[in-house]
């Protein structure tokens, strides 16, 4: 479904335990990731910059996590939306 910036599958995709991974502009990368223990579950999102994959890439510009719920991932494309936003006024000034 579509979000705003972001083509984000619904919450039952997570609830699967299934990660989901994008980008906008080649150099704005995103993970979303479902965490579930014991003690806690959440949503966790890492951002990063560039046009190497999470694996290898060598600085992540954001993390934030949210609650495990559909609501949380409500709060995840929010946040998705603040970084992006920034990363677009970093990207005038440094010209990526």
């Amino acid at each position: 479904m579509l979000h705003g910036y972001f083509d984000l599958p619904t919450f039952y995709f997570f609830e699967e335990g299934n990660i989901w991974t994008g980008s906008l502009y080649t150099n704005f990368n995103y993970r979303i990731t479902p965490k579930k223990s014991d003690e806690k579950k959440e949503l966790k999102v890492d951002v990063w910059y560039g046009t190497k994959c999470f694996d290898i890439t060598e600085e992540l510009v954001a993390q934030f996590s949210e609650e495990y719920s559909a609501e949380g991932l409500e709060a995840c494309i929010a946040d998705l939306t603040k970084e992006f936003e920034h990363f677009k006024e970093i990207r005038k000034e440094k010209g990526f």
